[in-house]
């Protein structure tokens, strides 16, 4: 009886020294117990860039091993934590990636055989990974560009860099996202388009390693696109000329003006159609109608093919009517004809055309230049009726006046 409680003693003691012999301040994901025997890896060598490490350790192809377990702390996680399961003991090499760049890390090995025990521990070492990729040395905004923004940049001057990455946002907004990549370390220009007149946008430009590894964000690149050019002011459309409309404005100091678009419409409750183009600021519209009403609108397009912005109401021209129909104030008859006078009724007539009916057929009298007639082919005993027309510089003729009568 005292030698199987001696048995269970000596058991308890064994498992409490296994237990204690894991180091403490490492985390270990496998339940394993140290076994003194194993080798300990006491030479382990190691090389890094930005985000991997690599180490390399003397063979062990002789001992009774099966592989071995790599450990890792850092200033975020100082306990050691295992990151590698190697499970062939002749290898002699591994790497470790997506670190962080610019970290101090430390690693340790251990060394582990078949029954899941591991050696003691051996030297840890330090390293640190190669810092960020530095940030574009140069960027520029272009702008004041059509519906567009250009980014420019020099190549970045590390060889390590495959692409590049351009983020957007919102002039002070502070929302970037990502709106393009692009290959090459050569490439060096990125224009962002189909974007509003006169938007505004903040950018950054990120360099990418071969390995994914991003630089520091560049300098904020602020830019506008390019404006509309300003409204056309100042449209006047006549309402005095015959047969057509006479149409002015005040004359662009814009420094990229192009040319002007007309538009017209024949009602203001109608759509407005482009009429024509010109670099003028007069235009003549040839109507052709009499007392035609027509409406107008005018922009300015610059050389970028950008138009300036529609007026919200149009102009409204005319062309004269027809002139007043004239009153006749005489009409006697005298021993050698009858003799007509008459008035204007406004000041565009030109010439006159008279007409009489009665006899065997009507008679007409053309060109008339004075605003008087004798008619000395009336034949006595005979009553004539007599309407006198008014004919203005255009050749448009006025309604008739009223008759009146006259005999011989």
């Amino acid at each position: 009886m005292k030698k199987l409680h001696l048995s269970f003693y000596s058991l308890c003691l064994i498992l409490l020294l296994s237990a204690c012999s894991i180091p403490a301040g490492m985390t270990n994901s496998k339940e394993a117990l140290v076994n003194e025997s194993l080798p300990k890896i006491e030479k382990l060598k190691s090389i890094s860039d930005m985000s991997s490490a690599a180490f390399e350790w003397e063979p062990l192809y002789n001992e009774n091993i099966e592989g071995f377990y790599l450990y890792r702390s850092s200033e975020d996680s100082p306990e050691f934590k295992l990151v590698a399961t190697i499970k062939n003991k002749f290898q002699t090499h591994y790497v470790d990636s997506k670190l962080e760049p610019g970290k101090k890390y430390h690693y340790m090995m251990k060394s582990f055989n078949n029954q899941n025990h591991i050696s003691e521990e051996g030297t840890s070492i330090e390293l640190v990974t190669q810092p960020r990729i530095e940030a574009l040395p140069f960027v520029q905004a272009v702008t004041n560009l059509p519906n567009r923004i250009k980014l420019i940049w020099r190549p970045h001057p590390d060889l390590r860099v495959d692409s590049y990455r351009i983020e957007r946002t919102k002039m002070g907004e502070n929302q970037f996202k990502t709106i393009a990549k692009l290959k090459n370390r050569l490439n060096a220009e990125y224009i962002d388009t189909d974007m509003k007149d006169n938007e505004s946008f903040d950018y950054r430009i990120f360099a990418i390693s071969f390995d994914g590894i991003e630089s520091e964000p560049s300098e904020i690149l602020s830019s506008t696109s390019k404006a509309l050019p300003s409204q056309v002011e100042g449209l006047k459309a006549s309402t005095d000329l015959s047969n057509k409309i006479s149409l002015s404005w005040n004359a662009s100091n814009d420094a990229d003006f192009s040319y002007y678009k007309i538009y017209s419409t024949s009602s203001s409750f109608l759509p407005y159609t482009l009429l024509a183009q010109t670099d003028s600021n007069h235009y003549e519209d040839l109507v052709n109608e009499v007392g035609k009403s027509k409406y107008y609108k005018i922009t300015q397009v610059d050389k970028d093919a950008l138009e300036s912005p529609m007026p919200k109401e149009g102009v409204e021209g005319k062309t004269l009517g027809l002139p007043a129909a004239p009153s006749i104030i005489l009409a006697q008859s005298a021993s050698d004809g009858i003799n007509l006078e008459w008035v204007d009724n406004d000041d565009r007539a030109s010439e006159y055309i008279i007409k009489r009916y009665g006899g065997d057929s009507p008679v007409i009298f053309k060109g008339v230049k004075e605003k008087r007639l004798k008619d000395i082919k009336a034949l006595p005993g005979i009553e004539y009726e007599y309407e006198v027309i008014s004919v203005d510089l255009a050749g448009n003729e006025s309604g008739p006046s009223k008759r009146v009568k006259a005999g011989q």
